[in-house]
């Protein structure tokens, strides 16, 4: 006779050892948030973002062994879980959202945010029943999950590290304080030094070359060599390491061959003096441009991704017997999440829907769902095997086909773009700290449980923070994202390209389809993400490049001097402090302008 079989829930709160804890909950959900606004702060800038486990990870030994002299490893993972499913959300809110602010158009804050809080849940759903698959039968590195693992296992350097980290925070803040100060409080900043060539949040580095004896007639007058004072930047790059040079490499060309090649033969208006053609260049040369290869170079990946894409079908072979075993979450469990999920997402495109149309508004919502399971299972794959996940072109392409679903209705074809893009973020996250506990001994059942309770609260702290952003830049710029503004969101602006080119007779096809056509080239380079990872740096401020360039820089040089795993060790934790510095003071600036009204 077969023993009885326990209850689910028996595998969740028996205690054997310190694993779900109320110390790990309440951290992971703290530091989630705090990572959240940071992170979304800094990515509408860049463009990108980047995660938040190993920091969570980290913060969780300098926490719960530090400071309240308890924790486990398994207890630690749990905090750094529920600390990366809160943050997480934030890359597909910010590739989405704010191109509904750049195309003018406003929509209510609740319906965006149940939409996106229903793809959250729907995505950490929908990867559950591949873990076995993709972890135990295919054995994924899922690199991301696996530095992490290194980190839970070295409790020793946890506290150090963790101080490491928070001394990156302080430095942050105390540099970009006086970008603001002045703006912000009245403090003297550091354009009150009366330094020629310091402004504000800049350095014009190029107008201090431009001056040097027997160096201004080599300077193109063109030319733009302005540094942006911006710590995050900085340690943006120098996590990245030597990958970041091609984003660094695509807006040099773009500044420093196409745009004085086109002022000199006069491809331009004859009214852009050189001082001005980086600007008219940049929006009517660079970024269509850009846009183009971005799309081609999403494209072809996903024709690369088709091998993940049989793995993964294959994987949900044998799903329906994940949920009788006692390590992951009983399958009704999952439906009854997918269910009550689609019921919202149905609810917030029958509300943005023109005409209100129930059957066009079901249409969009189950178009919308069957793509999350299957684009998140691809994004998934991908993470697993290169670490890369091509969620822009995924965002692209889900935005495009939900504009002819709903006769280039643009709300709610963004609206689902955004429940899509943070469906498939979450599919990733989930399957790497699914890897993470996996080589750690964590629970898997306690691991998804705990993600699919926090889930949700990642997109009404990232929606929250764009929206004050928004309101913040209104006030200041009388626009709310794009060129010219405190937060660019050049991925947003790309979307923006994109559904202008659907709507419009007037785009620039021609640099589109050129673009298109070497974005697909490069991503036969054999690089993962190549013609991506160049669109996108073709329309980024180059102003913020320059530093992030620098970033990988150091860390190359660090590494060579230092060694790989030293670097890795102590510099990352610093340079991750000085992202999250910089963003939790930003989003305070911002707070204190909307207040002041």
């Amino acid at each position: 006779m077969h023993p009885p079989r326990r209850s689910w829930t028996s595998g969740i709160f028996q205690r054997r050892y310190r694993e779900i804890t109320p110390e790990a909950i309440g951290f992971g959900i703290l530091i989630g948030v705090v990572m959240n606004a940071a992170i979304t702060y800094s990515g509408l800038k860049i463009g990108f973002t980047i995660g938040g486990s190993a920091i969570a990870a980290v913060l969780g030994w300098g926490v719960l062994r530090g400071i309240l002299r308890k924790g486990s490893i398994v207890e630690n993972n749990v905090a750094q879980t529920v600390a990366s499913s809160v943050n997480t959300s934030n890359s597909g809110v910010i590739f989405t959202v704010p191109v509904l602010f750049l195309l003018g158009v406003r929509i209510d804050f609740w319906w965006l945010t149940a939409a996106c809080t229903a793809g959250a849940i729907l995505g950490v759903a929908f990867i559950i029943p591949t873990r076995k698959q993709m972890i135990d039968c295919d054995r994924l590195r899922f690199p991301t999950g696996t530095a992490v693992a290194a980190v839970l296992r070295s409790p020793g350097e946890g506290v150090e590290k963790a101080l490491v980290l928070m001394g990156g925070i302080g430095l942050a803040m105390a540099v970009f304080f006086f970008t603001q100060s002045h703006a912000v409080l009245g403090i003297p900043g550091y354009a009150q030094l009366g330094i020629p060539g310091v402004g504000e949040d800049v350095l014009d580095v190029g107008m201090w070359i431009a001056s040097l004896p027997g160096v201004g007639g080599l300077w193109h007058d063109s030319f733009q060599f302005t540094w942006a004072i911006a710590p995050f930047a900085l340690g943006a790059g120098f996590i990245t390491g030597r990958p970041g040079l091609v984003v660094l490499a695509g807006g040099l060309l773009a500044a420093y061959v196409i745009t004085p090649v086109a002022f000199d033969n006069q491809w331009m208006p004859a009214g852009v003096e050189a001082d001005g053609a980086a600007g008219w260049a940049l929006l009517n040369m660079n970024r269509p441009l850009g846009i183009g290869l971005l799309m081609g170079g999403a494209l072809v990946g996903l024709l690369f991704a088709i091998p993940a894409i049989g793995a993964a079908l294959k994987s949900m072979r044998g799903a329906g017997e994940s949920g009788r075993e006692r390590d992951e979450l009983p399958l009704g469990v999952l439906a009854v999440a997918v269910v009550g999920a689609f019921c919202v997402l149905f609810g917030a495109a029958h509300a943005t829907v023109s005409g209100g149309s129930l059957g066009q508004a079901a249409l969009i919502a189950a178009v919308g769902t069957a793509w999350m399971w299957f684009a998140g299972i691809v994004i998934a794959q991908c993470a697993g095997m290169t670490d890369w996940s091509p969620i822009s072109g995924m965002a692209l392409l889900t935005v495009m086909v939900c504009l002819l679903l709903t006769d280039n209705q643009v709300v709610p074809a963004v609206l689902i773009g955004a429940a899509v893009c943070v469906a498939i973020t979450e599919c990733a996250d989930m399957m790497q700290d699914l890897k993470t506990g996996h080589m750690v001994g964590g629970s898997p059942l306690r691991q998804q449980f705990m993600e699919l309770c926090v889930v949700w609260i990642g997109p009404v702290v990232c929606l929250a923070t764009v929206y004050l952003l928004a309101e913040r830049n209104l006030g200041e710029y009388g626009v709310a994202f794009g060129p010219g503004t405190d937060s660019p969101a050049p991925q947003a602006a790309a979307l923006q390209g994109a559904i202008d080119t659907i709507r419009s007779d007037n785009a620039p096809t021609g640099l589109y389809a050129m673009g298109g056509v070497l974005g697909g080239l490069m991503s036969f380079s054999g690089i993962p993400g190549l013609g991506v990872l160049v669109g996108l740096s073709m329309y980024l401020p180059l102003r913020y490049l320059l530093p992030y360039g620098l970033g990988c820089a150091v860390q190359m040089l660090l590494s060579r001097l230092k060694g790989a795993n030293w670097t890795e060790r102590w510099g990352t934790p610093f340079a991750a402090g000085l992202l999250v510095g910089e963003g939790l003071l930003g989003i305070v600036f911002a707070a204190i302008q909307v207040l002041r009204g």
